[in-house]
């Protein structure tokens, strides 16, 4: 009895034995352990670094880690240890020093989670805005690398199962370095601005930020290098695609920036202008200019002639989205035009220029605004009556209202005018006159001006489509209508009327092929001045360019498929794009369609 009952009673010694085995089970489920070995220093175990060999005498796990880590100070950093092992020591002792201090308020919005939280089964979150996670998990595979992401990749797991909390937090230190550095929100668009996010979720916590020093110079420079070499390898694709030349300004897309050249102290002649651009084009090489685009200047015009007349294959023509810019500046000047615009501005002037109005207009509009016109952005300012005219009742409503008529700002002699303005019959029967007629034009700008799709197949065809709606508008009284399309006429048989155009549209399937083309036949005369030009002495490229030509208009081959068929008319015709750039249509598209694909 007394021999069975012995075992329950542990000696001293052996007590104290196994309290020290315990200790030595638990303290080896420290993540550092997985990175080290135990060798014999003398009489006692040390860890030893597995990569490179460095026994830690002193110290135990937590210099280990320093070690792993790359912090030096207390010990000789690893500098053999994979990115992923510093990444997750560096992690690891972020994680303790929170532990540590208790605080509520932790990197990444959460809670410190302790002990007891852990035995009630509560869940333990993780954290994407800063490179740590809630205690340690030996078996999670995960552990040992850094989060890895592409822009427009799947959000990995750990991201997913982030809190609400977590991911509004890091939105909104996002936000707050956004608005407070005045950054413009579009930025967010940028296609490095995902690039970035994902290099930094890659970095971890402790990532120092490049200083602005840093920013302007060794980084700037970096970057101008590579572009350069992303440059030389875009020459060998301009060599299939061609380019166009633009000078003046650019649209966001695949274009690069070639040449600045300072001309503050030259006269910007004609004559100046073409050796600039000379210059330009002999460094891409001509073969690979398709098209030059520049504004509507007499001197750039006279200098995009020269060209043409010096290098026979290349088509000059003014920005559309400038010469229509002028035909709003030109309609500006018609006396009625300008009366109405004067008044729109002084009626938004005094608006917004004294708080009670604004407050007012604000609660009658329901929070809308209305447009004021820029002295200088001619567009803008048929733009901003169609705002004004939009808020015609609201205004109304606002100037005849007790809250109006009863307070300090209507016995003002100033707000009286005001009050007559807004009253005044005239101008808003002449606003809604003048945005009926310009409204049609508007879009058009709207289509050369914007990014959704190249706009040479539709340009032409847009800008009959104004006019024709122009006076379908003003039927009954066409005279009030003939000034506006006598502005339109001269600007667009002067500049914008090119051969190019003419040639987009008859490409375009769903302008070629709709019934509206039996009224513009003559474009088929421009498409073949686009042909001859650009094949000139060669009558075997110009024999295969007509056989092409033949074969679309026709519908035989693959454009005759009920695939291209059924895709005229989409406003992104892929199945087309793809027969075009790899059916049986390849030289019509290279010499001729690249233009109108890509557009400009």
């Amino acid at each position: 009895m007394a021999s069975s009952e012995a075992p329950t009673q542990p000696s001293a010694e052996a007590s104290t034995q196994d309290s020290q085995t315990q200790r030595n089970v638990r303290a080896k489920t420290d993540i550092a352990w997985g990175h080290a070995k135990i060798v014999l220093d003398g009489e006692k175990e040390k860890p030893q670094c597995i990569y490179c060999n460095k026994v830690i005498k002193g110290g135990g796990i937590n210099r280990l880690k320093l070690h792993l880590a790359g912090e030096t100070g207390q010990v000789e950093a690893c500098s053999q240890a994979p990115e992923e092992v510093r990444f997750k020591m560096k992690q690891n002792r972020e994680e303790t020093r929170l532990k540590k201090r208790k605080t509520e308020h932790a990197i990444g919005n959460e809670e410190i989670g302790n002990e007891e939280q852990t035995q009630r089964g509560q869940p333990r979150c993780r954290s994407v805005v800063v490179a740590s996670q809630k205690g340690t998990n030996n078996g999670s595979f995960d552990n040992y690398f850094l989060p890895r992401t592409t822009p427009g990749s799947q959000p990995t797991i750990k991201s997913v199962l982030q809190t609400k909390e977590v991911v509004e937090k890091c939105d909104l230190s996002l936000a707050k370095w956004f608005i407070a550095a005045s950054i413009p929100f579009n930025a967010a668009n940028s296609p490095y601005f995902q690039s970035a996010v994902d290099a930094l979720c890659c970095m971890g916590a402790g990532y120092k930020a490049p200083s602005i020093h840093d920013l302007r110079g060794p980084l700037l420079n970096k970057w101008v290098d590579e572009t350069k070499k992303k440059i030389e390898k875009y020459r060998e694709i301009w060599k299939t695609t061609g380019c166009t030349l633009m000078a003046d300004g650019w649209t966001d897309g695949e274009q690069f920036f070639i040449k600045s050249v300072d001309a503050s102290g030259a006269s910007k002649t004609s004559e100046m202008l073409f050796k600039l651009f000379k210059e330009v084009v002999l460094y891409i090489g001509p073969e690979n200019v398709v098209h030059i685009v520049t504004d509507n200047a007499a001197n750039y015009v006279a200098a995009g002639r020269l060209l043409e007349k010096e290098f026979p294959g290349l088509y000059w023509s003014p920005c559309a989205a400038h010469c229509i810019n002028l035909m709003f500046q030109d309609i500006g000047k018609l006396p009625e035009v300008k009366e109405a615009v004067s008044h729109a501005t002084n009626v938004t002037k005094y608006i917004y220029n004294h708080c009670y109005p604004l407050y007012l207009m604000r609660k009658f509009t329901h929070g809308r605004e209305i447009l004021r016109p820029a002295p200088t952005r001619f567009a803008s300012n048929f733009i901003a009556l169609q705002s004004i005219l939009s808020q015609k009742n609201a205004l109304r409503a606002m100037v005849t209202s007790q809250e109006w008529t009863t307070s300090a700002y209507a016995k003002e002699a100033k707000a009286k005018q005001f009050v007559e303005q807004v009253l005044n019959t005239n101008f808003w029967t002449a606003c809604a006159d003048i945005v009926k007629l310009t409204e049609p034009l508007v879009g058009v700008l709207r289509l050369v001006d914007s990014e959704d799709k190249p706009s040479m197949g539709f340009l032409y065809r847009n800008m009959y489509k104004a006019r024709e709606e122009m006076v379908k508008r003003f039927q009954r009284n066409k005279t009030k209508v003939e000034p506006y399309l006598k502005i339109i006429d001269d600007r667009w048989d002067s500049q914008l009327r090119k051969n190019l155009h003419a040639a987009g549209y008859w490409l375009n399937p769903s302008c070629r092929f709709s019934p509206e083309f039996e009224k513009h036949k003559s474009t088929t005369s421009g498409l073949i001045d686009v042909i001859e030009k650009y094949a000139r002495n060669n009558h075997e490229l110009r024999a295969k360019l007509n056989t092409e030509t033949s074969i679309f208009r026709n519908s035989e081959g693959d454009f005759g498929r009920k695939s291209a068929i059924e895709a005229r008319n989409s406003p992104f015709p892929g199945i087309l794009h793809f027969i075009m750039n790899g059916g049986n249509f390849t030289d019509v598209k290279h010499h001729i369609c690249k233009n109108w694909q890509f557009g400009f």
